[in-house]
């Protein structure tokens, strides 16, 4: 799929992960991995799981969040935590270069903004993480540019803040 570096370093380590494809409202396909567990809560145990979704910073992607051992990764410290993780990759970042109509050779794919970083990628990996999970709402953890994508986010998506 897309997201092999990241889906590799979450197995590498014995977590259970899973990929997913997001389609946003503008037509960009994003990807996003899940660590639904830590590794060493069983199917069996499951329980409700709050979800928590990291937006990664500029010039970066999801792979920040588990390109390190377990213990000082933050996706996988949260998962053995409890927590249901999600990361996922803005638009233009090596993993979500792709588009419903538009390839990442067109000008017309690059035509993009902070703006529709929080107003499309955002609200669709939320959803999505929502969906998922069942939860009404979720934690967000932003480094460097995820963090101004959420507040973008809520200041011009007023719905989104009880999400």
């Amino acid at each position: 799929k897309n997201c092999i570096v990241q889906v590799e370093l979450i197995r590498y380590w014995n977590y259970p992960v899973e990929e997913y494809d997001i389609v946003t409202q503008d037509g960009y396909i994003l990807s996003m991995v899940r660590i639904p567990r830590g590794r060493h809560a069983s199917n069996s145990s499951f329980c409700h799981r709050t979800p928590i979704l990291f937006a990664h910073g500029l010039g970066a992607d999801g792979a920040e969040f588990v390109m390190n051992p377990p213990e000082s990764s933050p996706g996988m410290i949260l998962a053995d935590e409890g927590f249901d993780v999600f990361i996922f990759n803005h638009r233009g970042t090596t993993h979500s270069r792709r588009h419903l109509r538009l390839t990442s050779n067109d000008n017309e794919f690059w035509k993009f903004t902070l703006d529709e970083l929080a107003k499309f990628d955002a609200t669709a990996a939320i959803d999505k993480a929502l969906e998922l999970n069942g939860a009404k709402s979720l934690y967000w953890i932003g480094h460097s540019q995820g963090s101004l994508v959420g507040f973008l986010l809520l200041s011009g998506s007023p719905s989104y803040n009880s999400k």
